[in-house]
């Protein structure tokens, strides 16, 4: 992932922060940018984010989940195996460690940053390549993150998926193109209303009886045959 370029000239800075983490010094300034507004579509799309994948989209795109890959799980463990090494080697009440924890600590931050990078550069291209295809409008759930990290089986996992981050680069870049950017109320019954006619499901005329997290697809009663699937 870039992490420096050139300052543009001609052009005032604003907003500029420092931050530091544990590693490097980095400094971040914001340049205003005018941007040629984009022809688009008259699609609308749905995006559904989650672990399996990152997002699922109503057209059919879907966009793996990078920390199954085969390249983040080898760096985490790498990281974990660093951890380990400075927690060994930290001498409580000791200003100054030793050598070894330095060298411990400096490979941690390193991974660290490096894995950083890969989930980023990972929801950049995403959201980047979502639009790209210049859909009239995106609508993505408010999902309520903070309460989806209190969730001790799986808090690691969506800590891991960076879904606000996701959500700040997909809004920032429907800005960018002219994109209406949709937040639909989190108490939405999407799953349960046909998509084709509207009609919401009820259990007690439905074949597949009490609404389950497990029906991932089920036969529309106002369309008879109809197979309205949840999950693409």
């Amino acid at each position: 992932m870039k992490t420096s370029q050139q300052l543009p000239r001609n052009k005032k800075p604003s907003n500029p922060r420092v931050t530091f983490d544990g590693r490097h010094w980095w400094i971040s300034v914001g340049f205003q940018e005018d941007f040629e507004s984009q022809e688009l579509t008259n699609e609308s799309i749905g995006v559904d984010v989650g672990l399996k994948e990152l997002f699922v989209a109503s057209n059919g795109m879907k966009e793996r989940n990078i920390n199954k890959n085969a390249k983040v799980k080898k760096l985490l463990k790498r990281k974990k195996s660093a951890q380990r090494d400075m927690s060994r080697r930290f001498k409580k009440g000791v200003k100054i460690q030793s050598a070894g924890y330095e060298k411990a600590k400096t490979e941690h931050l390193r991974l660290s940053r490096k894995i950083i990078n890969i989930r980023n550069n990972h929801i950049h291209q995403a959201t980047a390549k979502l639009v790209k295809t210049k859909p009239m409008r995106i609508v993505v759930e408010d999902l309520p993150i903070s309460n989806l990290l209190k969730n001790k089986k799986l808090s690691k996992a969506f800590s891991f998926q960076k879904l606000n981050f996701f959500f700040q680069c997909l809004s920032y870049k429907c800005e960018k193109y002219g994109i209406e950017y949709v937040k639909a109320d989190k108490w939405f019954a999407s799953s349960k209303i046909c998509s084709c006619c509207g009609v919401k499901y009820d259990h007690s005329v439905q074949p597949e009886g009490q609404w389950s997290l497990k029906i991932r697809e089920w036969r529309c009663v106002g369309l008879g045959a109809i197979s309205i699937t949840i999950e693409i």
